[in-house]
């Protein structure tokens, strides 16, 4: 059932009555134009008889003329022919009530009826009038015709648009009921239901892919922002409820200031953790939303590596690691150096904490980095997981971290139009963390 305030039959409305008017208006000056058209033809008929007749008239006389002229008033053509004399007598022919002394064309109505005569009349050197007439109802009716042509046309047309804008008006109403359907649904909370489609490739299913693809983007965040904050209730638990413990047992003993000194460092060093968790949650959030790509630059990705990878090199030292570095010279890319740094940063803590044997730093043209090292890996079951907030191994988690580092870098090389892959080591051993920046060199 459509609606009595729906667009498409409002708008097949307006088109008929569009349709329609200008139909009227163009019958109106159809008419004018075609009787014009019509009279004019009829004026060069009756000339053209009235030439014939004069020419007569020169060949025969008067005489001659009068037989001609009573010839064609018998055959009861379209045409009328009278002859009189000058003071109105006729000679020959059948016009009653005919004006005396006509020249030139008029029109007259035959005895003051209704119907219109288109008359020309002609004065011959012996004073005799020859008139040659038509009537001219044929002319009209055909005027009127061909002016009911277009109000007719127009009135089809009309009715067409109208049905077609009532059909068109249900389709559009299923439509619409359908997508306003899954549009209370999304609004109810079902962020699995997805806007119909025809399969026609239409406007409206290029519409509907796009807003299913907005819904399932914003599923897929809403989806994500539970586990974070499930991931953030867990993973917070175990350190908050340590910090109670510890704080619990310090008040429960006796006063000692070595002992509560002690035990408040304890929390601050807990508090730490904690607030750096936090800030580490923040600063994905806000690479993931985009926030720093207005503050993109030029960057020296080659200097930068070198940097960072001199920086580490006591770590490794220590670790008793060794580390190879090759970097091609002058990589640039648009992006943010600060938060590059920390990818970076990221991953060599990773393979510090976690991997083995000689870590390998490379960066190549296009803007890939490669950190890989000759460890234990990681089963590719599990490659997808590690890069998710707070997700950690099994043999990983009784060593420090908080399971963000990975998450961390990814975010960054999404925001720098990138991606993160990691890859089993050369040999079969150990990992690749492979940073792409699709953005590529500058």
């Amino acid at each position: 059932m459509i609606r009595p305030r729906s667009f498409a039959p409002r708008v097949a409305l307006a088109v008929a009555v569009v349709v329609l008017v200008t139909s009227f208006l163009g019958a109106g000056w159809g008419w004018l134009r075609a009787q014009g058209a019509l009279r004019q033809q009829l004026d060069l008929v009756l000339a053209a008889e009235a030439e014939g007749l004069l020419r007569d008239y020169e060949s025969f006389g008067l005489r001659g003329l009068a037989e001609v002229a009573e010839s064609t008033s018998r055959r009861r053509g379209p045409l009328l022919v009278l002859l009189q004399t000058a003071d109105g007598r006729p000679i020959a022919g059948r016009l009653p009530s005919a004006p005396t002394a006509l020249q030139g064309f008029a029109t007259w109505r035959r005895g003051g009826g209704e119907v219109p005569l288109r008359v020309l009349g002609a004065v011959l050197p012996s004073g005799a009038n020859l008139i040659v007439a038509a009537d001219l109802s044929s002319v009209d009716r055909a005027a009127y015709a061909l002016a009911w042509a277009p109000p007719v046309a127009g009135g089809v047309a009309a009715l067409v648009a109208l049905l077609l804008g009532f059909l068109f008006g249900q389709g559009l109403e299923r439509r619409l009921a359908a997508i306003s359907d899954a549009a209370r649904a999304v609004m109810a909370g079902d962020l699995t239901r997805r806007l119909p489609e025809s399969g026609r490739g239409d406007e409206f299913d290029r519409l509907a892919a796009t807003i299913n693809a907005m819904l399932e983007r914003i599923e897929t965040l809403v989806a994500e922002v539970r586990q974070v904050t499930d991931d953030v209730a867990h993973d917070l638990r175990s350190p908050l409820s340590r910090l109670r413990q510890r704080l619990e047992a310090a008040l429960a003993r006796a006063r000692d200031p070595a002992a509560d000194a002690e035990a408040l460092e304890g929390a601050v060093e807990e508090l730490d953790g904690i607030l750096a968790t936090f800030a580490a949650l923040l600063r994905i959030a806000r690479t993931e939303a985009g926030a720093g790509r207005e503050g993109f630059a030029r960057v020296d990705l080659s200097a930068l590596v070198l940097a960072v990878s001199e920086a580490y090199a006591p770590s490794a030292e220590e670790a008793g690691r060794e580390m190879e570095v090759k970097v091609a010279p002058g990589v640039f890319i648009q992006g943010s150096a600060p938060l590059l740094r920390q990818a970076l940063a990221n991953l060599l803590d990773n393979t510090l904490a976690h991997g083995a044997g000689r870590i390998r730093i490379s960066l190549g043209a296009g803007a890939v980095l490669e950190v890989s090292d000759k460890g234990p890996g990681i089963p590719p079951e599990e490659r997808e997981k590690v890069v998710r907030r707070f997700y950690r191994l099994d043999r990983s988690r009784g060593t420090p971290g908080t399971g963000l580092g990975l998450s961390l870098v990814s975010a960054v090389a999404g925001l720098h139009g990138g991606a993160l892959t990691l890859e089993e080591g050369s040999g079969g051993r150990g990992l690749s963390a492979v940073l792409t920046l699709r953005g590529g060199e500058v």
